[in-house]
């Protein structure tokens, strides 16, 4: 009997130690791989609006009125005057690729309003006025090159610019009536850089300057008191400060989610 006892013992003991051993390796921790991080890109499309002012970099010249024959009508030096400073507001709409860990490359365009204008009487002819402005629509097409560190953008920017101008003389006094004043268009270049932000994967702001460069002269006909007449204007190249807002889009992920 003793033996058998022994025997029984024995057993509960192994039973115990196997079912203690199974409770152990039950309460094993559970180890779960990490979420991974999310790194921002600056890769994606984007449309944003902007505010802000332009002034002229120098003063606009209007030359004296020449005849058919090229003499001038009146005597003394050409007109020269500076814009007034000026309103510039409009959208952009561009595309990032984000080529390395640092550098961006894109396409941006603005699209915008921007109003400067300016007037001066020719010595020679107190009633005469040289007049340049620009009262309308603007647009820039521009490649960006940027260095990125994190959610910030630094950047250069340089392209080609539009914009319509209304240039001539005008002189609406008896005897001495003149209006050479016509609408041209001018193509010039543009050349800026800025500072963007990332607020979060989808807005951002941005300061930007960017140098409008209309310098060239345009040549315009009218008459005085009703002959031919001629008149050249040294447009001034424009200096522009904005800031704005953008929205980001991955216009490249849609259409590749779609055609999977």
């Amino acid at each position: 009997m003793r033996k058998i006892a022994v025997l029984l013992l024995a057993a509960a003991g192994v039973s115990l130690s196997g079912a203690a051993s199974a409770a152990d390796l039950g309460t094993a921790p559970i180890y779960r791989k990490a979420p991974p991080v999310q790194v921002f890109s600056w890769t994606g499309g984007y449309i944003g609006g902007y505010v802000g002012g332009a002034f002229s970099a120098k003063d606009a010249v209007s030359g004296v009125p020449v005849d058919g024959t090229g003499l001038p009508v009146f005597a003394g030096p050409a007109a020269s005057y500076k814009y007034d400073s000026g309103f510039i507001g409009g959208y952009t709409d561009g595309y990032n690729w984000q080529v390395s860990p640092n550098w961006v490359i894109g396409y941006e365009g603005e699209t915008g309003y921007i109003g400067l204008k300016g007037s001066a009487a020719f010595a020679g002819s107190p009633t005469t006025l040289g007049t340049a402005r620009t009262d309308g629509l603007y647009s820039v097409w521009s490649a960006r090159l940027g260095y990125a560190f994190d959610r910030s953008l630094l950047y250069v920017k340089g392209g080609a610019a539009l914009a319509q101008f209304n240039v001539g003389v005008t002189d609406g006094a008896v005897g001495t009536h003149t209006d050479t004043i016509h609408r041209r268009y001018a193509l010039g270049y543009a050349v800026g850089g800025g500072w963007e932000y990332a607020l979060d994967n989808k807005w951002s702001v941005k300061a930007e300057y960017l140098y409008l460069g209309f310098d060239k002269d345009i040549t315009t006909t009218g008459n005085r008191n009703g002959a031919q007449v001629w008149t050249t204007t040294s447009l001034p190249g424009v200096h522009t400060v904005k800031a704005g807002v953008n929205y980001k889009f991955d216009v490249l992920g849609y259409f590749l989610g779609a055609v999977r």
